[in-house]
């Protein structure tokens, strides 16, 4: 009965979930073409932001509830499925140019990625290593304020009518963190009646459903044609997701992690990143065929496919 219950709460959390993701990115997308901003720019920004949140949110409950395991799992895990998952969706579901973007978005991403790397090259996360990653996240931060932007065209809009968008845009966040928690405690529940460790359940369960809001956001964007504001979202998300909830982890925790989480998760989510930015690139090049992106859009879900079955071979 327990287990019934908590896939019925789990079905009508992802409903919740997908009706807010498709509010938030409507309400998104026209705030920024009414003044003026791309689309690249509003998923690199709020979009990936609002995507991040359930992340953070498991960061701090889990420094909290003393399972940092759980956290650290959350965000790899979930750094993985955006790429492997997320992209791969993208990926199969191209169907309009991406326009190139510049080699300067990756950098924050990839100094992330490395300097997690580092941070947990003695399985634990030290202040020293905090600050490094805050360093990124301030770095990110002049990345976005600086980007140039592709739409310079501002749209006038009377009070009446930002009022509504804006409280679209908030109700449609609300939407996603709710149906997004509510998805990850009753996911967690079913992964737990199973006997399923907590390193495991971080890494697949609430890695996976913190990443649903991102998901959602991206089957919806892909449906409304609005493949830059993918790209952004995904690069904003992975580089928020450890630039901000490893460093609480590394401030308010002392924990030692174990050793697969840098000799098998960190290896993966490494290659992931490298092979997201090479692809994001070649975006350069036009006449690379979409079938392409599609056929490496499949390899990626199959090797988040078989990570998952990997992960799952360790119960």
């Amino acid at each position: 009965m327990d287990l019934f219950t908590s896939v019925a709460w789990l079905t009508l959390s992802l409903t919740l979930l997908i009706w807010g993701a498709n509010k938030f990115i409507d309400s998104a997308s026209s705030i920024a073409g009414k003044l003026g901003i791309s689309d690249f720019i509003i998923g690199l920004s709020v979009i990936a932001l609002g995507t991040s949140f359930p992340e953070i949110f498991v960061g701090i409950s889990s420094i909290v509830n003393n399972n940092e395991e759980l956290a650290l799992g959350t965000i790899v895990g979930s750094n993985i499925s955006n790429v492997a998952l997320i992209f791969g969706v993208s990926c199969i579901g191209y169907s309009s140019a991406i326009n190139p973007s510049s080699k300067r978005n990756f950098i924050a991403l990839g100094l992330s990625v490395i300097i997690a790397i580092y941070a947990l090259s003695d399985l634990n996360i030290s202040q020293l290593d905090s600050l490094l990653l805050l360093l990124v996240l301030i770095y990110f931060i002049y990345v976005m304020a600086t980007q140039p932007n592709n739409q310079d065209q501002v749209i006038e809009v009377n009070n009446s009518a930002w009022l509504g968008l804006i409280s679209l845009l908030v109700i449609g966040l609300v939407a996603l963190v709710i149906g997004s928690n509510y998805a990850v405690i009753h996911g967690e529940k079913i992964a737990l009646l199973m006997g399923v460790p907590k390193l495991i359940v971080g890494l697949t369960v609430l890695a996976l459903g913190t990443s649903l809001p991102e998901l959602a956001v991206t089957i919806s964007a892909l449906v409304k044609k609005k493949n830059q504001m993918v790209l952004g979202n995904i690069i904003g998300s992975n580089v928020l997701n450890i630039a901000v909830v490893m460093p609480i982890l590394g401030l308010f925790s002392d924990q030692t992690y174990d050793v697969s989480i840098m000799t098998r998760d960190m290896v993966v989510m490494s290659v992931l990143t490298l092979v997201f930015v090479l692809i994001a690139l070649s975006f350069n090049y036009k006449n690379i065929s979409a079938n392409i992106y599609r056929f490496l859009g499949v390899a990626l879900v199959t090797g988040y496919v078989s990570y998952i079955v990997m992960l799952s071979g360790l119960l």
